[in-house]
């Protein structure tokens, strides 16, 4: 996705530069035959002979087109037609859209391979990863992140919410546009449950800043499962960036805590959800991805043959502010 975009906003450009051509040659005057022998003179006449017969003086050309020195008719460059710069600003704001893809991987226990064909099955922009190993013995010692990184030629950034010796097991957030920024959040937890992250990067697309997280709550108690959407609904409030999060949020869809980060974002499945939306192999909605200052467009559910969970996408509409508007009102 994105490609569609990239195509209209390089049509958008050449039609632009278009006008801009097609205006000069109109606004420029082809030279009369009054102006050729003109030119044919000066040429003749570029030294000027001496009575005397000492050497030829060059004739002075100066104060310039005019007689007194102010630009001549031919020097005046034409202004463009009224409108043409707000034309050329609508054509650059065209809409992106992102496809987002949310997927628990179960450690590729079938599989790197087969999760990275799955993956590129749904030919998505962004993906967001739960259950990826790196360099854990029980999955081999291999750097999940790094292979499935390079499997689908994204840009890549992992998150570590547990540490095993060298081995590290967390979050990987993949993606085809520039990650620039990247972090995560501790979320709270009991004492013998399991580390969990709130993990985010901010992506430029098309020179817009878009935060995206990516996240895996408790999977065993509800209370530390709220107390954690609590704490994610509370980074997402204080963000006022377009924002993308997705993630195994172990909880249904009438449950406290997708209430608790739907109170912040855009549940996509809620709005344009289609199909079957299972997304564990038992027949519940436990992945979910939410979107704020993003428009959904589309979102399905596609089973898998390589982990425990199904795949979650979903397409969303990025529309670049209206700059238009302030540029003009600041010109005036």
């Amino acid at each position: 996705m994105g490609r569609r975009e990239e195509w209209l906003r390089v049509a958008a450009a050449v039609l632009v530069v278009a006008v801009l051509v097609a205006l000069f040659v109109r606004d420029r005057r082809e030279p009369s035959d009054a102006d050729r022998d003109d030119e044919a003179l000066v040429t003749e006449a570029s030294t000027v002979p001496s009575t005397d017969g000492s050497p030829g003086t060059s004739p002075d050309t100066s104060p310039g087109p005019g007689d007194d020195g102010s630009p001549g008719p031919d020097d005046v460059v034409p202004s463009p037609p009224e409108g043409l710069e707000e034309l050329v600003c609508e054509q650059l704001r065209l809409p992106v859209t992102l496809r987002v893809l949310s997927f628990n991987t179960h450690r590729s226990t079938g599989s790197t391979n087969s999760v990275a064909e799955e993956i590129l099955e749904v030919d998505p922009d962004v993906v967001l990863l739960q259950e990826v190993d790196r360099r854990m013995f029980r999955t081999g010692n291999v750097d999940q992140a790094e292979v499935l990184a390079d499997a689908v030629g994204m840009d890549g950034s992992f998150s570590t919410n547990l540490v095993r010796g060298s081995g590290q097991y967390g979050t990987l957030i993949l993606s085809r546009y520039p990650i620039v920024q990247q972090g995560r959040v501790s979320l709270v937890r009991s004492p013998r449950s399991e580390a969990r992250g709130l993990q985010w990067v901010t992506l430029e697309v098309d020179g817009r800043a878009v935060r995206v997280y990516n996240t895996h709550l408790d999977a065993t108690r509800p209370d530390v499962r709220l107390a954690q959407a609590r704490q994610v609904a509370g980074v997402l409030a204080g963000d006022d960036l377009p924002t993308v999060l997705g993630g195994d949020l172990n909880a249904w869809p009438g449950s406290a805590a997708v209430a608790t980060i739907g109170s912040q974002l855009t549940d996509t499945w809620t709005a344009v959800g289609q199909g079957p939306a299972a997304t564990s192999h038992g027949g519940r909605k436990i992945d979910y991805l939410f979107a704020r200052d993003l428009e959904p467009l589309t979102s399905r559910v596609l089973t898998s043959g390589a982990s425990d969970h199904n795949r979650l996408w979903a397409d969303l509409r990025l529309t670049p502010p209206d700059t238009c508007g302030e540029k003009r009102s600041t010109s005036g």
